[in-house]
This record gives C-alpha cells, structure tokens and sequence, in this order.
C-alpha cells in the first residue's frame, strides 16, 4: 500500500514525510530491491505464498481454539491453537455447553477428543493422552482453506484484471482514498476492472491521523463519498500505518470516531488493516475493536508461515484477511504486487449487501391426522453463497419436521411435516409454524400454516361387563357396563345398544352423551350382549363395536362346585335364593366354590346374629366382611371380584367367628360367564 505523497516509514515504506512522485518511486525501488535481497540471503523463510495445510482426514482450527483437560469449559485450558492448527480427533463426546465467536457465533455441547496437534501426540506435547475442544471451530483439514488475492493502488499502473482471474486470485483490495482531499486516480478504474473480471472487489483509505489529528469524521467522509460502496462488495478497510504525534489513547480515540462515522454512513463496520507492531506500538494491543465487532482484521506479517494475530488474537477470532508479501508476482501486473489471503473459502460472511430471502411454497396446507404433507422451501441468494441451517418451530404435538437437504446448499429444499394419531396423537387445529433459517450471521424467517384435520372415527373399545356390590339378587342382578373410545379431536358423543337372547338390538339411554358405564338387571340364565360407538369433536362417527355375550348364573350352596370345610348347617328359607342356604357359626369354617368366569360374588344373609368372614380368591386374601345388620336383610350380595377375561378361578369364605353373633351364610354364589 502506498502513501499518495510518498511511502510510509512503519512497516511498509522507506521514509516518513512528503516527497514528490518522482522520488517517491525512486525510493520505492530502492526499498524493493534491498527486499529481494534479503529474501534471497534468507532461504530458510518461505518466498511467496505460504504453503497450504497437506490433504489429510484432520480437522483445522477456523480461529483461536482452547485445548481442555476435560470437556468443559471449566476445565483448565492446556493452550490456544492457533488458527490454521491440525487436529488429529478419535471420537466426538457430550459436555458442557460452549458458545463463541469464530468467523460468527457458534453455539453447542459436543467436544472433540485430540490426540495430536500439528503431528505431535497430545501426550507428548501437554503430559496427557487425549485433550478435547469445542467442535464448532474446526473445518476439514483437506478442504480449500484459502482463497488469493491482491491490494493494488495507482503504483501498480495499468492491470490486466483477466489475467489475475486467470492466475487464480479471487479478489481484489484498491487503494481509494488517502487523508482528506486525495483519491488514487487508478481507483475507478481498478475497480471497475476487478469487476468486470468477476473478482470480488473493496477499497482502502489510507489513514492520516498525524495530517488530521482532530478529524477522523472528515477522513472517513472523504472515504465514503469516494468509495461507492454498493451491494456485491467486500467490506472495506481502513488502513493504519502512520500514529503522527498522537498518544496510545489519542489514536484510539481518533480510530474509533473514523470507523463510527464509516457505521454510522453506510451501516458496514469496517475492516482494520495493520501490522503487529503497529498495532502494539501505537495502540496499546488494545481488543476493544474486535469486542465491538469490528471483527475483521486485515494483518499485515510478510514473510513468515503464520501471521502473528494482535489484540490476542484479535479477541480470538483470529484473522480475516493476511497480507503475506509487500513483493509478489502476479500475472497481469507489472512489477512488484502485495499479495493477500482470505481465511476461509467463501467470501459471503465480508460481503456488504450479502443476503437471502426465505419463502414457502404452498404458504399453508390442510393434512389429515396420522399423514404426512410436503411443501417447498425457496431460497433467494444475494451474494450468499455459503449454506443455510433450517429450523421450524411451532410444530404441534406428535409430528415431526424433516429436511430433503440440510444444510441447504442450493436455492430450495423440501420440507415434509408428519402427523400422527398413535402415541403422542397430532391435536386437530391450525397451527402456525415458523421456518429460520440462518447462514453465517444472517437470519431470516418465514410460515407456514398447518391444518391438521380428523377424517377418522374414533376407535372404540368393546363394551365389558362387571358384577357390582352391593346389591340384591331378585331374578335379575345388576351388572355395570364400561366402554370407551380414543380419537385426537376428543369424544363428544356415545351411543350404546342392548341384546337379549339373541334378539334385535335396542337403543340404550345414556346418563348423558359422553357417559362410558352405566348399570343394568340382567336376569340370571339370560344371555346379553352390548354394542358401542362414539362421534368425534370433528363429527366422525364410528361403526358399532359388539363386546362379548355375558350371563349371570347362580351356584346355590348345593353345588357341587362348592367344598366346605368344618361344620356348616342347612337352613330352610322363603327369602333365600333356592329356599334353603348353609351356614357355620364355629372359627375357621370355610366353603370354597370353584367355577370358569370373568366375575364371581358371594350372595349371603344380613341380620343381628350375623359375623364377619374372610374373602379369598385364588388364593389370596381380599377383604374381611362383615354380615351384622340391625335387620334381616336376604339374598344381599356382600362381595365381588372380576377379571378382564374369562378363566378357571376360586373363591373361599372363612367364617372368623364373631363372638356374641357368629353366623355367616352362603345362600349361594354367582358368576359372570362371557362368550
């Protein structure tokens, strides 16, 4: 880079102060030549572009990385990889959450685990076998990692911008502006030429703070009215060379009114362009730029294979763009050229107008509960060519979202959204759902609307049958009937019918439309079967669901399928079911009747005289009851157990002897049977 009125003395430049053109190129030549000298004596310093990262499986830092003792960010850091440092990584592993700047922000949990760094084992380099990093900083180790370009000014002369395409550059950085008052005269027409060569193309402003010390506004609004920045171009650079008289804080003060007054015209925080020593020197290697997102550094370090990076490591984003060389040979150019790299192999995340419209097509869509409906997502680029991450939000319970392609590469994607009605059923009803989608540090959204509708009837489970207590046996017993149903839109409604003997079906009255049991006489030796149905909140109604046939039938106490243990006695009855029951009064005797059903209940007599009993079924204690009643009550059902199929089963009644009124009966048992 050169000073309009001669060459700047700190880093780049001969002598310090105004000279005329002609001098000005004299000395130039001179320097260069003295530079080519001592790059031939210095053969041990690579010439030219710095050799790039050999093809390998590994992983390369995208910034500044800290390498852990554990995968945590509150484990000791063991050191900073450099930018451009590979890894050698075994395996990704869970840890704690981690967030940083690195070219943009990258969140997330997972850690590399590390074995070796630039071909050195982690054990041998830090006393440990593995360390770990966050694994949003890294990119392939064999993929393009660079891209080549070149800063040019009016020094330069006329260039053949074809030619430098052709040799493989990408980009171009044009002196615009120098001070207040100056525009290289080679500017339009470098950048027009860039351009029509299709290389990516910015400008420089040459800063004078020692001629403008108290105006860096006036500096910066040269700039910009000079510039003409639009939509396509690189971010442009200031470009810090000269301090002048001005003090560590005095200079920071007058870079910050310049890059604020760039923000504040053309809303693009500026690129800084300097050297390590410079910015040391004279600006205290303060981070406060890069903190305030001035997060594109331009470094000038010739000669060595890796930038020194200041401002630690320019608040560990690392840099941009690096000036290697103040003297290379590029096709196209006449004489000497200085040569520069991009980190990275896209130039969209420093493109200025840089951006991507999102939209869906069809914007809404109605789907049936438990299917599937697909729309597409169409992706306008404007000099974005990097991929976007997709993400909906939104979703309603129960379905899934899923990309054809994500990241998305290319202008659309697919997106298919899936219901379902097992599970987690899909609710019915619209939702809207949010689509973002994100490149570098450009977020843009869009929606859709999502109809999820219930074209099915619900799904009914058949009536079922269950002896109830207490009650009375009077030819008929009580039996409660339960039923359901299942459907994502709710149940507003159910319908249940009645058969008798194998008779026609007959409308049964509900307590009310949603009720799912209710209790009816069934007379005993008589078969009954019950059917179900039920109408969604979306108005499907389902076909009729038949339950089992069920009968209620009586064991009197002189079946055979009754055993009795210790002394029961007979006694006749005109109020006991078969007019006669038995009954012990003495600790210990049982009757066990042993029967094939889905339900079984004991039927006794209650009155003064009347004791407690235990209950047994299959083996296993049930409940203790207790027949005392201050009146005479007969044919009670005094316990009842069911099971949700039908099989072989016992129940057993021991009789506990009650002191002062021991009696209990066994007027008989009853079963519920189904078929």
């Amino acid at each position: 880079m050169q000073w309009a009125g001669g060459l700047a003395g700190d880093h780049r430049h001969a002598a310090v102060g105004a000279v005329n053109a002609a001098s000005s190129r004299r000395l130039r030549r001179h320097w260069r030549a003295g530079a080519l000298a001592l790059l031939l004596a210095m053969t041990v310093l690579p010439f030219g572009a710095p050799a790039t990262q050999a093809a390998s499986t590994d992983l390369a830092t995208n910034c500044g990385v800290s390498l852990r003792t554990e995968a945590s960010t509150a484990s000791p850091a063991l050191t900073i990889l450099p930018t451009g440092s590979v890894v050698t990584w075994t395996e990704t592993v869970p840890g704690s959450s981690w967030s940083a700047t690195c070219g943009s922000l990258v969140t997330g949990s997972s850690w590399y685990a590390i074995t070796a760094v630039n071909g050195q084992s982690v054990s041998s380099l830090y006393g440990a076998p593995v360390a770990y990093a966050a694994t949003g900083l890294f990119r392939p180790a064999d993929g393009t990692e660079f891209l080549e370009g070149v800063d040019v000014s009016r020094w330069q002369g006329p260039i053949d911008f074809v030619a430098v395409r052709s040799a493989g550059k990408r980009f171009v950085i044009a002196k615009a502006t120098e001070g207040i008052g100056f525009l290289d005269p080679a500017y339009q027409t470098n950048k027009a030429g860039a351009g029509a060569a299709g290389l990516a193309v910015t400008a420089y402003h040459f800063a004078r703070p020692d001629l403008n010390p108290a105006n860096p506004q006036g500096e910066a609004d040269w700039f910009v009215d000079s510039l003409g920045l639009v939509p396509g171009m690189l971010v442009p650079a200031l470009d810090l060379e000269v301090a002048g008289t001005l003090g560590t804080a005095e200079l920071q003060a007058w870079v910050q009114g310049w890059l604020d007054r760039v923000y504040a015209r053309t809303g693009v925080r500026a690129m800084i362009y300097a050297s390590p020593s410079f910015w040391k020197k004279y600006l205290a290697d303060t981070t406060a730029f890069a903190d305030q997102g001035y997060s594109i550094l331009w470094v000038a370090h010739w000669f060595v294979a890796g930038p020194t990076v200041p401002a630690r490591n320019w608040s560990n984003r690392g840099w941009t763009y690096w000036q290697y060389s103040n003297c290379g040979s590029v096709p196209g150019i006449s004489g000497c050229v200085d040569l520069d790299r991009y980190n990275g192999s896209d130039l969209t995340p420093v493109t200025y107008g840089a951006d991507f419209a999102v939209s869906a097509s069809p914007a809404s869509a109605s789907v049936v509960a438990g299917a599937a409906t697909a729309l597409t997502l169409n992706f306008a680029r404007t000099f974005v060519t990097t991929p976007i991450q997709v993400t909906v939000t939104g979703l309603p319970a129960g379905s899934t979202a899923a990309l054809s392609a994500s990241p998305v590469t290319g202008s659309s994607t697919t997106l298919t959204v899936a219901t379902t009605r097992s599970g987690t059923p899909t609710p019915v009803g619209s939702f809207p759902l949010t689509i973002t989608a994100t490149s570098g540090a450009l977020t843009r959204t869009t929606s859709f609307t999502l109809t999820v509708v219930d074209a099915s009837a619900p799904v009914v489970r058949a009536p079922v049958y269950r002896l109830v207590y207490p009650a009375r046996l009077s030819g008929s017993l009580p039996v409660r009937i339960e039923w359901s149903a299942a459907d994502p839109d709710g149940i507003s409604a159910y319908g249940v019918q009645r058969q008798t003997a194998g008779g026609s079906w007959q409308d049964v009255a509900l307590p009310s439309t949603t009720s799912t049991s209710l209790t009816q006489s069934m007379s005993v030796g008589t078969p009954y079967r019950y059917a179900a149905r039920a109408a969604d909140g979306a108005g499907n109604l389902s076909d009729w669901t038949p339950g089992s046939t069920a009968s209620v039938l009586v064991a009197e106490q002189t079946s055979a399928s009754i055993a009795y243990s210790g002394t029961w006695r007979t006694a006749t009855s005109r109020y006991a079911s078969g007019g006669s029951l038995k009954y012990a009064t003495r600790y210990g005797a049982s009757a066990t009747y042993t029967f094939t059903g889905s339900g079984v209940a004991w039927l006794a007599y209650r009155g003064p005289n009347r004791g407690s009993a235990r209950v047994y079924v299959d083996g296993v204690y049930r409940k203790t009851v207790n027949l005392y009643s201050s009146s005479y009550v007969s044919r009670q059902v005094v316990f009842a157990y069911n099971w949700a199929s039908s099989g072989a089963h016992k129940i057993k009644v021991v009789a506990l002897g009650t002191a002062g009124h021991p009696r209990v009966d066994v007027d008989a048992f009853l079963r519920l049977t189904i078929q």
